[in-house]
């Protein structure tokens, strides 16, 4: 009788978990997004490989979550790991069709910041682990929630590849007129010798994106020309990006000695404030070669060893002239740092007696990269930097393609390659 009663709270404890992480499942998004506002400082990639993607192979690999958040306290944290088709909807695969070993762990590997102003705790996950594993290639997202609270905290997303066929890509120049200045275009070839596919037109798809952007990536490409054992996609006006300009940079990897874009940094009991020169709008400014990191960000300090829990955060304040106030528009400042998106965290007040835009965020030590984009008022999900930044074709920034397979009656989307090319 005790035997099976403490099966049954076994099973009872097993249906509450696995209950609670589809319920929780629910509430996040299936995008890169940060639930609440200490999350900071999110880098997710190879290990190893400053700014890379997101992507790993199906046979090998591995990629690395690190995050920090502004507490005193750690979390009880666990992950949820979803396969998704190429439209980053859950895919019809069950659990056990793609994942081996227990979904809904916790993130055990975390550290308390040392001797910083701000207190933090740095958190990190390595995928895939001796608790899970992938092995249906794809897209998939990356959950993290409270496991006392609920709380949904970050989400994150990655690809996993089969890297079945070899990808080649070149930058052309636009055939439309009035982009030839201002944009770049992407045309690729994908190679299949090993690998049969049927009716390509129907069965394989692209994505292709810009600096690790995905709200901006063209999606759905067909092959626009089928030749034996290779697939062109040469469009003229159809895969084509604005060329921006190089990023502006923020280093202050030092709260000792200003780098050349700090005018001053402040030092306080609780805190540090880097203040920036004040920026010009370069809208039509002639294009100049700056040194960047394609919209990335490192974590850095010359002032100590251990990056991760002893480089300081500080309130960085960004300032850009404007005569006067933009109509119906707000400024951000963004970046990889902001997951590319407009929130009311990195968006800047207009002062009148100034004649200009400012505003303050939280960044760790580190060297990042910024635009300034403008928003329709009120909106945080729409941007464009164009307006205050212009574009040149001549202009350096890092392509990544994905090829989607989906054969005749296939029920989720394989993904054949990934592909980066940086000019950085």
């Amino acid at each position: 009788m005790n035997t099976l009663h403490y099966r049954d709270l076994i099973l009872l404890s097993l249906f509450l978990v696995i209950s609670t992480i589809q319920l929780r499942a629910q509430d996040f998004l299936n995008e890169d997004h940060v639930y609440i506002e200490s999350i900071k400082t999110v880098q997710f990639g190879v290990p190893g490989l400053e700014w890379s993607m997101p992507f790993v192979n199906l046979s090998g690999g591995q990629l690395s979550l690190e995050f920090d958040e502004i507490a005193n306290d750690s979390r009880y944290l666990r992950y949820i790991i979803q396969h998704c088709d190429a439209d980053w909807t859950p895919s019809d695969l069950e659990e056990l069709e793609y994942l081996q070993g227990f979904n809904g762990e916790e993130i055990r590997d975390f550290a308390f910041s040392i001797s910083t102003r701000i207190p933090y705790i740095h958190y990190r996950l390595q995928l895939p682990n001796r608790n899970i594993r992938w092995t249906k290639s794809g897209n998939y997202m990356l959950h993290i929630f409270d496991e006392d609270t609920g709380e949904p905290m970050l989400s994150r997303r990655f690809v996993v590849s089969e890297a079945q066929v070899n990808v080649g890509m070149q930058l052309s120049k636009p055939v439309a007129v009035d982009k030839i200045t201002t944009h770049h275009e992407i045309d690729f070839i994908v190679n299949h010798k090993n690998f049969r596919i049927t009716n390509p037109r129907q069965e394989i798809h692209a994505l292709v994106m810009q600096n690790g952007r995905w709200d901006s990536a063209i999606d759905s490409i067909e092959p626009f020309l089928v030749q034996p054992e290779q697939l062109s996609f040469d469009y003229q006006n159809r895969i084509t990006f604005p060329a921006g300009k190089e990023f502006r940079t923020c280093d202050f990897r030092s709260l000792r000695f200003p780098s050349v874009e700090v005018s001053e940094i402040k030092e306080y009991d609780d805190a540090y404030e880097v203040v920036m020169k004040k920026d010009e709008k370069r809208t039509y400014h002639n294009y100049h070669t700056e040194r960047d990191l394609n919209g990335q960000f490192i974590v850095q300090s010359y002032d100590d060893t251990d990056f991760d829990v002893e480089a300081e955060y500080a309130y960085v304040m960004f300032t850009l002239e404007s005569a006067q106030p933009i109509y119906d528009h707000d400024v951000h400042v963004i970046g990889a740092f902001s997951d590319w998106s407009p929130g009311k965290s990195y968006q800047l007040q207009y002062d009148d007696e100034r004649g200009l835009y400012f505003g303050e965020t939280l960044l760790k030590q580190g060297f990042y990269d910024y635009l300034y984009a403008l928003t329709p008022t009120g909106d945080t999900t729409t941007f464009e930097t164009s307006s205050l930044e212009g574009n040149w074709h001549e202009t350096e920034n890092t392509y990544s393609i994905i090829v989607y397979y989906r054969p005749f009656g296939g029920r989720y989307d394989r993904v054949l390659a990934t592909y980066t090319q940086s000019d950085r």
